[in-house]
């Protein structure tokens, strides 16, 4: 399976990940064993080798099978959507409102970093309202007048390739039950 170079950081021998083999319509919890450690210049992703139970020879080779890994989670933390840093120099700022609608320019600390959303470790506390996109156009200081939004406090991101949501199936295999 390649792994995107972004996400190799991640990889670890032993991880688990979701395995669905649509010919046969099964799902199966694999295992990594082994990977090259070296990113394909043409690709840029790396070559990793998941292990699945197929003792009843279910799977044959050659066929195609859609993966799953969590990569990294973060829980109980403070998230973002990413739109809302900017990075001036080596620090990343966010741009908060206070409770009279004035821009205060924070300096953040930022832990987990995904497409849509990223952790912060300090700098923000739950329930500041941030400014999304634009924020060169604000000051200091400077008294707006807001249109709020919400935003998801979670993501998960699927590759392509096919998506599958394993949580769901196991759902409606259960007749709803989790």
């Amino acid at each position: 399976m390649p792994i995107p170079e972004a996400d190799v950081q991640f990889v670890h021998v032993g991880d688990q990940m979701q395995v669905r083999v649509d010919a046969i319509g099964r799902s199966f919890t694999g295992k990594i064993v082994r990977f090259t450690r070296d990113v394909n210049f043409e690709t840029r992703t790396m070559e990793t080798e998941v292990d699945v139970e197929n003792s009843d020879l279910s799977i044959a080779p050659g066929m195609y099978a859609n993966t799953q890994m969590r990569l990294a989670q973060a829980d109980g933390v403070i998230t973002i959507p990413v739109e809302a840093l900017v990075l001036k120099g080596d620090q990343d700022l966010v741009y908060v409102l206070d409770t009279d609608n004035h821009v205060h320019i924070h300096t953040v600390a930022v832990g987990l970093r995904g497409s849509k959303l990223a952790e912060i470790k300090s700098g923000v506390e739950p329930g500041d309202r941030v400014i999304l996109g634009g924020q060169d156009k604000y000051i200091e200081g400077e008294h707006i007048f807001p249109i709020p939004t919400q935003t998801s406090s979670s993501e998960v991101v699927h590759e392509s390739g096919g998506v599958i949501d394993m949580n769901a199936e196991q759902e409606e295999n259960n007749g709803g039950a989790k």
